[in-house]
């Protein structure tokens, strides 16, 4: 297809839309400093599908910055700007869809954060992305923070975010709650999670949007290669197996590829002491993460001094019924100045989406009622609501009208 740069999978619907992952050079590059150097503040954040966005000033107007996990350090969507001060620094980076860039970092003079202001805090910057993200975010802050020695309370509950330079301010909360330790590898943290078949390390990563679990099929090929009775194992938990259309959206841009890859229901998996069941993990996957989705049942805190993370379930009880049965259906742009519409539909066989009668090639004409004309009336409007009401239109004109 002409358009590949410009397919993207919608997170809600299926696939993780994960935003490009900076990797750090090295540890020395947090050149970064706070305009006070003990402090405590609260800040009203934004939710989408797990993921936290947080609004900060800069340059007098106010940007949307995600505080991505996943990334090493900073990165910004868009051209660069006048005000952006040129480095001689530079870091080796790998986006969502793996591939690999050496890049110049800017530093931003000034970010005003509630009360705090960080200052020369560093960002990689590419516009490839800024299809894609339909003004929700302006970039990102990466893991970087919390390697600096600050320490994070996401109470996704109530939509705020306390941050915090004092040693053990959360201690209190923390007790009796689930501990996850973490390894900060390249200033990006790595969990355990404890599989019925393995127990894999994992990027906790927040800026995979929409995403539970990420097990790439050459993993697992590769485990069930070494050990028969895993190999076992994950036939019995295999549901599906299809050749399906990989998509992402990274640093670097949007493409797709034809893979085979399977789709699974894990029984169980343990992040520290909370439990998810009904897990089901599409394969078809660079990344071996746990993406935001996790963020939409607890709250969060990152105790920077003790390198912990602390997982606070919002209902109170530490097992999570995920049942993230998938659809079969991603919708990918269409070509670009194609009369019949702005998205396309891409369903696999034997899915929720085949038997509901969608076919690939039709055409989105509506969702809940709106009618899309470009993928960011339907990014915008999976911001806000689940999608329940579709209508669809084959290319030869036949209209459906789907309900989930």
């Amino acid at each position: 297809m002409k358009n590949q740069s410009k397919a993207i999978v919608l997170g809600l619907l299926l696939g993780i839309v994960t935003f490009g992952q900076a990797s750090a050079q090295r540890l020395s590059d947090r050149y970064f400093g706070v305009s006070k150097q003990v402090f405590t503040d609260t800040i009203k954040i934004k939710m989408w599908n797990g993921a936290i966005i947080v609004p900060v000033e800069i340059e007098g107007e106010t940007k949307n910055l995600m505080f991505d996990t996943g990334a090493g350090s900073g990165f910004w969507i868009g051209k660069k700007e006048a005000w952006m001060r040129s480095t001689d620094d530079s870091t080796y980076t790998t986006d969502a869809q793996n591939r690999h860039k050496m890049m110049e970092m800017v530093e931003i003079p000034s970010i005003k954060m509630g009360n705090i202001i960080i200052k020369g805090y560093r960002m990689v910057v590419d516009d490839a992305l800024s299809n894609f993200t339909c003004g929700i975010i302006d970039g990102a802050f990466g893991f970087d923070l919390a390697a600096k020695g600050i320490s994070f309370k996401f109470d996704t509950k109530d939509s705020l975010l306390i941050m915090t330079s004092h040693k053990g301010f959360f201690a209190k909360e923390e007790k009796g709650h689930a501990r996850v330790k973490y390894k900060d590898y390249g200033i990006r943290p790595k969990v355990w999670a404890k599989l019925p078949f393995a127990r894999p390390k994992m990027l906790f990563d927040m800026g995979a949007i929409g995403g539970w679990f990420g097990l790439p099929q050459d993993l697992l090929d590769l485990w069930s290669k070494n050990d028969p009775k895993i190999k076992q194992q994950l036939d019995a938990m295999t549901v599906n197996v299809d050749t399906t259309v990989m998509t992402y959206a990274g640093l670097f841009g949007a493409s797709y590829d034809t893979v085979i890859n399977g789709e699974l229901c894990i029984p169980e998996i343990e992040v520290g002491d909370i439990v998810l069941k009904d897990v089901w993990v599409n394969t078809a996957t660079h990344n071996r993460a746990i993406g935001s989705s996790i963020l939409e049942h607890v709250s969060l805190i990152i105790d920077a001094p003790k390198k912990s993370f602390y997982f606070l379930p919002n209902d109170g009880n530490p097992e999570i019924t995920v049942n993230n049965k998938p659809r079969g259906l991603d919708l990918v742009a269409a070509e670009e100045g194609d009369p019949l519409g702005a998205m396309k539909a891409l369903v696999r066989k034997g899915s929720k989406a085949y038997e509901k009668g969608i076919r690939t090639g039709d055409y989105l004409v509506s969702a809940n009622g709106t009618p899309i004309s470009c993928q960011c009336d339907l990014m915008l409007l999976t911001r806000q609501e689940s999608m329940k009401r579709y209508v669809f239109r084959t290319p030869e004109g036949e209209i459906k009208e789907i309900e989930w």
